[in-house]
């Protein structure tokens, strides 16, 4: 709901109604919408933990790395949820925190990957910026494209940031 109807279809009534279960059920397991919103930012962070876990970063070469973190950023079920939450992020500051935190992991990782591949710290830190607004706003621009298209751009694009030629 959150990815179909952003932060609005994030309300318990109409979540219990498509869930076909009772309000009072659906607050046995949430005291409320805040609640609601939190669990659905831990899964959303979820998500990027796995992202740059060990085991899926297995790849010895760092361009090879970028890519699954890459890949997987565009490939991810939940497209429209980053949508929404990266909104709500500009009114709810502990959003804000949490989202600032993980970007900066993120960012950190690429950095890292980067300049393993021989850029210079500030050359690193801005195509990992450039990395990151690519994700950030890969569904706003292509989210209505098949996947393989999309997948094929993020290639491209990937292709360029991690070439020093």
């Amino acid at each position: 709901m959150l990815g179909e109807k952003g932060l609005d279809g994030v309300r318990i009534e109409p979540l219990a109604r498509r869930l076909g279960v009772t309000k009072g059920s659906f607050y046995w397991h949430f005291k409320g919408r805040q609640e609601l919103i939190e669990a659905l930012l831990d899964y959303w962070f979820s998500l990027w933990d796995d992202e740059i876990s060990n085991d899926r970063l297995v790849q010895s070469n760092p361009v090879d790395r970028i890519w699954v973190l890459f890949e997987n950023v565009i490939g991810r079920l939940s497209r429209g949820q980053t949508v929404s939450l990266r909104m709500l992020s500009h009114s709810d500051g502990d959003v804000a925190r949490r989202i600032e935190e993980r970007d900066r992991q993120r960012l950190a990782f690429l950095i890292d990957q980067l300049q393993e591949l021989g850029f210079s710290p500030k050359e690193a830190r801005v195509r990992g910026q450039v990395y990151q607004v690519l994700m950030t706003g890969e569904f706003l621009r292509s989210g209505g494209q098949p996947l393989s298209a999309r997948i094929e751009r993020a290639r491209d694009y990937h292709q360029l940031l991690s070439s020093k030629t």
